[in-house]
């Protein structure tokens, strides 16, 4: 959530929220996840991407890494960080491989 509304206070461009889980991707087109655990959390992301042109895209588990290793580095340290202009050491070996196209 913090990613995705940073983006919209620091840029004009669209937003590109790009996932390995389909079903993630398709629930915030529809009312899929209205009433589980992650409805709240659909509804947030809806709510922000009213807010500016927004682009889901799917990509493989493998063009994914980058976020699974700081999804990992937020459970074990229980932190949240933000890294403006610079990378976070914990991925410094992965993003170079996990920049991914984007047409628009």
């Amino acid at each position: 959530m913090q990613g995705m509304a940073l983006a919209i206070q620091h840029s004009n461009s669209p937003v590109v929220l790009q996932s390995d889980s389909l079903e993630a991707l398709s629930c915030l087109s529809t009312n899929a996840l209205r009433r589980s655990a992650y409805g709240q959390l659909a509804l947030e992301i809806k709510y922000l991407a009213s807010s500016r042109e927004f682009v889901p895209q799917k990509i493989s588990r493998l063009q994914n890494r980058v976020a699974d290793r700081l999804a990992c580095y937020s459970r074990t340290e229980r932190a949240t960080a933000i890294w403006l202009h610079s990378v976070p050491p914990c991925i410094k070996d992965l993003w170079p491989l996990d920049c991914n196209s984007i047409t628009l």
